[in-house]
């Protein structure tokens, strides 16, 4: 029975996939519960929220930095992976494109350090890490592209070993250095994990050192460009959008209610993103590359089913699992400090679950650069989210962001259905 299962597995790519990206994922999950764990443990609530104001404009720069076209990147390997010469070109694009941005906006960060310390953590206090984060942005943007060829090679044992010792890396050096110098510490490392990334992509990358070969500094071919906006457009949007909700949320909580909700705001955010991860690696993974690689609308219609047959049950079934077990999971991830959060976890979960079942369906317009429907969707999501958090904030208080964020994903659902209806229910003949 076991054999029979394996082998049931290793023939359903999908199911491939998954497997394989669980464990890393897994050591991921673990390795970030960890570390909320130990921010929890020394500085609470506050703690918390201040480290997720960090991530989430670091997101916001990083997007920036490479112009969101890590999307565009993996699409275009995996349409030219059997073209050795074309793949020099793109990679050659990537270099070129990532140094030039990524070094423009390190520039303006050293400029107006202190301008964005206070929008991202509302005190100048914080400069330094601006400085830090700039300094770092273009190892950390070449990083982001090299990971992408990777990904859309489809060299996904590669791209999973190197999530594995990063995910570990940064385990040991959050814990050491949030022990030694306290929540500055938990900051040099979440700046300075994607350059420690990027030494690791280097060592397993070197079958591919070839593509790099007769590097022009300045090279931008017109056509792949081009292309290449239309997927940075897309990513742009939502990639900053979102982290911008998020502030914004944020300190609307703190001033309507307190830092310490928060605090409990931004643990759940964080719990959620180690489950959400999972389900975006293997759309990452398994779906885009092959909806990018597609003939023709059938097969958008057979992955999307594909996905909600073998992933779907388990994720709704794990989110099930999760509610009933919430208590548990709160004394041990967090403390018992963090026990009002309980009521958040519904909201949450039912919006997590509509999410992905709308994100599967959102990849085929990355695949086919459909940038007018993405951006339309995704900003129906990111205003929505905001507009629905603050009016529901005042209503029901903290509560009130979750059933926002359960709400508007609902509707983000039904309207991507919609979107999608004739390639998904049109008989083909």
């Amino acid at each position: 029975m076991y054999l029979k299962f394996i082998k049931f597995i290793k023939n359903n790519p999908i199911l491939k996939v998954t497997s394989l990206n669980s464990g890393a994922i897994l050591v991921k999950m673990i390795t970030g519960l960890i570390t909320s764990k130990l921010t929890a443990h020394f500085f609470g609530p506050v703690g918390i929220a201040l480290i997720g104001n960090l991530r989430n404009g670091q997101n916001i720069i990083n997007t920036v930095a490479s112009l969101g076209v890590q999307k565009g990147v993996v699409s275009h390997t995996a349409k030219g992976k059997d073209k050795k010469k074309l793949l020099q070109i793109l990679a050659n694009t990537f270099f070129s494109l990532g140094l030039l941005v990524s070094v423009a906006v390190s520039v303006f960060l050293l400029v107006f350090n202190n301008k964005v310390s206070y929008y991202i953590f509302q005190t100048n206090a914080y400069a330094w890490i601006i400085n830090l984060i700039a300094f770092s942005l273009p190892v950390n943007t070449l990083n982001l592209f090299i990971l992408s060829i990777l990904q859309g090679l489809s060299d996904f044992k590669k791209v999973i070993s190197i999530n594995i010792i990063t995910s570990l890396c940064n385990l040991v050096f959050f814990s050491a250095l949030l022990y030694f110098v306290g929540l500055e510490g938990a900051f040099i490392t979440i700046v300075l994990l994607s350059t420690l990334q990027f030494i690791i992509t280097l060592y397993y990358a070197k079958p591919y050192y070839y593509l790099f070969k007769n590097l022009k500094l300045f090279y931008f071919p017109k056509k792949v460009v081009s292309s290449l906006s239309k997927y940075g457009v897309m990513t742009l949007i939502s990639s900053i959008t979102f982290p911008l909700v998020y502030l914004g949320v944020r300190k609307e909580i703190m001033v309507t209610l307190s830092s310490t909700d928060a605090g409990y705001w931004e643990a759940m955010s964080r719990l959620s993103s180690h489950y959400i991860l999972l389900m975006v690696s293997v759309i990452n993974l398994y779906v885009l590359p092959k909806l990018s690689s597609a003939k023709n609308q059938n097969i958008f219609k057979e992955t999307v089913l594909e996905f909600y047959k073998w992933i779907i049950p388990f994720y709704g079934l794990g989110l099930i699992i999760i509610y009933v077990l919430r208590y548990y999971i709160i004394r041990i991830v967090y403390s018992q400090e963090f026990l009002p959060m309980q009521d958040l976890f519904l909201g949450q979960l039912l919006g997590d679950f509509f999410y992905i079942l709308a994100l599967v369906m959102t990849y085929q317009m990355h695949a086919q650069r459909q940038v007018k429907r993405f951006i339309a969707t995704d900003l129906f999501l990111a205003v929505g989210m905001y507009i629905f958090s603050i009016y529901l904030l005042d209503v029901f208080g903290l509560t009130g962001v979750v059933y926002a964020h359960a709400s508007i994903n609902f509707l983000y659902f039904l309207l991507v259905l919609f979107i999608f209806r004739k390639p998904l229910f049109k008989h083909s003949k």
